[in-house]
């Protein structure tokens, strides 16, 4: 039994990993990017407003960007099971990157009313509670501190080529 959970726990793993790495650096990109169009007044105006909704109606606000991107994602879906794998493939992860950045920037504005919800609360409480302890067991893990290390370095470099053939 013990040689078959490591036999399970090892890819499983690296999928965590993998996945848990994809989404912080998405999650962070887009949030960045959101904080900067808030700067827009049109945007901020917006903002503002979605901030003050009441609990019920902050939770619609925050699932509408999934809800109505779900079409965009099966018709990329689709495009890849029909052989059109490149436009699929670029319209699923446009809608994913498009929803990561409206659910994110969605998500801190309405968090404060959403919280008053007492099933979201609970449900948030789950879900952050399983969420850190994977994060406790990968970053123990030596194997997910190189990979975060090599990326932060990459990310840098990749910063410091993009500025310098900016000038």
């Amino acid at each position: 039994m013990h040689k078959l959970k490591r036999l399970l726990l090892v890819p499983l793993s690296w999928l965590a990993a993998m996945v848990f790495l994809i989404e912080e650096a998405i999650w962070d990109w887009t949030a960045a990017l959101m904080a900067r169009l808030g700067a827009v007044r049109f945007i901020h105006a917006v903002e503002e407003r979605i901030a003050a909704l009441p609990p019920r109606w902050a939770l619609v606000a925050f699932l509408l960007p999934s809800v109505t991107l779900i079409p965009a994602k099966l018709i990329g879906v689709h495009a890849i099971a029909t052989g059109h794998w490149l436009l699929g493939s670029t319209v699923f992860m446009l809608a994913k990157l498009l929803g990561m950045a409206l659910f994110s920037r969605i998500f801190n504005l309405t968090r404060p009313a959403l919280m008053q919800l007492a099933r979201f609360a609970k449900l948030y409480a789950a879900v952050m509670h399983y969420r850190n302890r994977i994060h406790d067991y990968l970053d123990n893990w030596p194997a997910y501190q190189r990979i975060k290390q090599r990326i932060k370095i990459l990310t840098a470099s990749i910063k410091t080529t993009f500025k310098r053939n900016m000038k």
